[in-house]
């Protein structure tokens, strides 16, 4: 089966469209910088697009950090979801969750339960940075990583910050603030690393 079906399934496919939905409700808490998401083309992954909210272009700010953001294909965060059942579920995630190429910049856990129709609905949302979620994890010897989804609790977002409260708030800054230490680190995104 190709792996971008396996993605593609009824229950991630709606489960990304829910957590698309509730990290556009961060969208209006901005600063200096706006985030937008959207799925990606081939609808397996979230965009998050990045923007100045004065209409500057990255390439055309002074600012240290809109000079590393403006290396970032077209100023977009490659955000790739995994899918955690925080019931029982009659389905298997390992072939979504599992992964060797390390090529996103952000991570998306989708905790989800099961309605009576047997339906998936998002639960909870985790949201970090690709540093962050692989740290102190290794591949096993197959190569793949396999990560143990339900120990990133603290990445927590709200899913109405409007109506509870949410710690990340303005996610715009702590995306911008990740980012930029991705690009201090190893001196590209993961999402676009420099070609050979």
């Amino acid at each position: 089966m190709n792996p971008m079906n396996q993605i593609l399934t009824p229950h991630r496919t709606a489960l990304l469209a829910a957590a698309v939905d509730i990290l556009n409700r961060y969208t209006p808490f901005s600063s200096d910088h706006r985030v937008t998401f959207s799925l990606t083309p081939a609808g397996d992954r979230i965009a998050g697009h990045l923007a100045r909210t004065d209409g500057t272009p990255f390439t055309q700010s002074t600012a240290a950090l809109d000079e590393k953001l403006a290396h970032l294909r077209d100023q977009t965060a490659l955000i790739r979801p995994f899918f955690f059942s925080m019931t029982k579920s009659p389905w298997s995630e390992d072939e979504a969750n599992d992964f060797s190429q390390v090529d996103f910049d952000y991570a998306a856990i989708l905790g989800y339960g099961i309605d009576p129709q047997g339906e998936a609905f998002l639960k909870a949302l985790y949201f970090l940075p690709t540093d962050a979620l692989l740290a102190g994890r290794s591949p096993r010897p197959d190569g793949l990583f396999h990560l143990p989804l339900a120990t990133y609790y603290v990445h927590q977002l709200s899913l109405d910050p409007r109506k509870k409260f949410a710690r990340f708030l303005y996610l715009v800054d702590r995306m911008t603030e990740a980012l930029e230490y991705q690009y201090d680190k190893v001196g590209y995104y993961f999402s676009c690393p420099p070609t050979p």
